[in-house]
């Protein structure tokens, strides 16, 4: 079941979230925007249903802070108020709401708006689930050429070893051959596992990606 925070600091909104969400919903509460932050951190919800006007910080700082966040800045936030003004919805959308509904509002109206961003965020998960499919198979591809040469050259000098065994001097150079072999297998491990640490690039979802091209 898909987890929804509401901040929101009246106890008469609050029952009304509820009684409109629950069952549908994982519905939990924060009456400011400090604990709000704190609860989104210790367990983020799929979606934040945010007042503007809440003791303390108010909604518009709460929403700044969690979309300049790379861990919380991809969490749905829909903005809750009895302000209708052009100007109040400007500054919403500015300090980063994905959406903004007025009170009062219709039951209806608020299930659609979350099912909506609860959908589009689901679009977006799967998306980067794709591009991590895509990005093994892309790795899978490159690490099998890297390996695939000094391994051939490996398997030939033990082959030539094995027929010259009875000459000590090219038994000698194969296994020179080999070694050098090894070490090129050596540098690709480390240059993988380097690239792993460093080769990375910003994704969705507040996601690093390997950048197969930086490898």
């Amino acid at each position: 079941m898909k987890k929804i925070l509401a901040v929101e600091d009246s106890k008469v909104s609050q029952a009304h979230l509820r009684d409109i969400l629950e069952g549908a919903y994982e519905v939990t509460v924060e009456e400011n925007g400090a604990s709000a932050l704190s609860a989104v951190m210790e367990m983020p919800p799929d979606l934040i249903l945010l007042d503007v006007n809440l003791p303390g910080m108010n909604g518009y700082d709460v929403c700044r802070q969690l979309k300049g966040d790379a861990r919380t800045r991809e969490i749905p936030i829909i903005f809750l108020t009895g302000c209708d003004s052009g100007g109040e919805k400007v500054k919403g959308f500015e300090a980063g709401a994905d959406d903004y509904i007025v009170k009062p509002f219709h039951p209806e109206e608020l299930l659609a708006r979350v099912s909506l961003h609860l959908a589009s965020r689901r679009e977006k998960q799967m998306a980067l689930e794709l591009e991590r499919l895509k990005l093994l198979r892309e790795m899978a591809v490159a690490i099998s050429h890297e390996f695939n040469n000094p391994l051939t050259a490996i398997l030939w000098h033990l082959r030539l070893a094995s027929r010259d065994v009875s000459d000590e001097e090219k038994v000698r150079a194969h296994l020179s051959d080999m070694q050098l072999e090894l070490d090129k297998i050596r540098r690709i491990v480390a240059r993988l596992a380097e690239a792993s640490r460093d080769a990375k690039t910003e994704y969705v979802m507040g996601e690093a990606m390997i950048d197969v091209n930086r490898i």
